[in-house]
């Protein structure tokens, strides 16, 4: 197992090193995250934030625009909260149960970053070992139950108490082995170290260990958003104040009821979620986005403010940012696609923005004194 994991480990950034902070870092941005998704926005991360003292010194818009892009908005804003306790005690604490303690971190997370950084000898069962270990000994039962956990944990511990191996090179190479032999689907045994001694293996039953959860059914929604711009290009956007995506930029609007137009949607929920009133015209080309079970199709509207936007916004922070400067505000997926369509100069946008005013690519409001948009 060592032997394959030595030759075939993946020459991952986070594993470069050892370093608590880093280490810590990269196992909350892998959680719900595909590695893929997450190295490059990993690299960047630690660039802008080289240690937990900058992580803890930075303001929260500053963490969540780094993050943008990862989702789970949550595991950044606790990672934040709990750089700021870190850097306030003079450093990590130095064993397991204070690390389990820091916010946003779980069992996992402590039991990885305490084996790899620091080498204390603790199972860290993510998903990837949870699907190792149910296979290797047949475990019966569906992932998150008390009862297969508490056998999943067993065995995981038992592995590691039997292996001549540095703690944190082992879980590594359990995860190692999830991720590329033992998949979900079609594991690949023929090139497997562990072949010879799975279980599931030798029942035939790969498939069936370990047992999964009934899916729940997809829901179908239909988001209408309305892009407001103003004589210098701008979109006008609204800061989130409650859950999901507390804390995000957005473009005013909401869900539509029923079959309710996109047009009649946009202005009820402008005005309820934003108290802004706006004028809906042209439709732009609309995309999909997934969360969850969620499939959202997203219907943008070009649209005309048919009042002064209130400068507390319904309590919400609001501002005018050109499309290109959407990253540097702390946003989700829809605001950064819908970005995208406009600098792409999608039908009836009349192509790409116009140069943008004096005062720089974001502007706080209240800002309605400048023409809120074009005559």
């Amino acid at each position: 197992m060592l032997g394959w994991f030595r030759e075939n480990r993946r020459p991952l950034p986070f594993r470069e090193t050892a370093d608590p902070y880093r280490v810590w870092v990269s196992e909350v941005m892998l959680q719900q995250t595909r590695v893929e998704a997450m190295t490059a926005r990993y690299r960047d991360f630690v660039a802008r934030f080289p240690d937990v003292r900058a992580l803890a010194a930075a303001s929260e818009d500053a963490v969540l625009a780094a993050w943008a892009g990862l989702g789970y908005y949550g595991r950044a804003r606790s990672l934040h909260r709990a750089a700021r306790l870190v850097a306030a005690a003079g450093g990590f604490p130095q064993d397991l149960e204070g690390f389990r303690a820091l916010p946003g971190v779980g069992e996992y997370t402590a039991a990885a970053v305490r084996s790899i950084a620091a080498g204390e000898r603790v199972a860290a069962v993510d998903g990837n070992v949870r699907r190792v270990v149910a296979r290797l000994f047949a475990v019966p039962g569906i992932p998150g139950r008390r009862e297969f956990e508490r056998r999943v944990r067993g065995r995981a511990e038992a592995l590691l108490a039997a292996a001549e191996a540095p703690p944190g090179e082992w879980n590594q190479a359990l995860m190692e082995l999830g991720a590329l032999r033992c998949a979900p689907a079609s594991p690949r045994c023929a090139d497997c170290p562990a072949a010879g001694e799975c279980r599931a293996r030798a029942l035939g039953a790969t498939d069936r260990f370990p047992e999964r959860a009934p899916r729940r059914a997809p829901v179908s929604v239909r988001l209408a958003q309305g892009l407001v711009l103003d004589a210098g290009g701008r979109m006008l956007v609204f800061r989130r104040r409650e859950t999901p995506l507390r804390g995000l930029y957005e473009l005013p609007g909401g869900e539509c009821r029923g079959e309710e137009p996109s047009a009649a949607a946009l202005v009820r929920e402008a005005r309820a979620r934003y108290g802004v009133s706006l004028k809906p015209g042209e439709a732009l080309p609309s995309f999909r986005h997934a969360v969850m079970e969620r499939r959202i199709t997203v219907l943008t509207l070009e649209a005309d403010l048919a009042g002064p936007v209130p400068s507390e916004s319904g309590g919400r922070e609001a501002r005018w940012v050109l499309p290109e400067a959407v990253s540097s505000l702390p946003g989700g997926s829809i605001l950064r696609k819908t970005a995208a369509l406009r600098r792409a100069g999608h039908p009836g946008s009349g192509g790409a923005p116009a140069a943008p005013e004096a005062g720089g690519a974001v502007d706080t409001l209240p800002a309605v004194r400048r023409p809120p948009f074009p005559p």
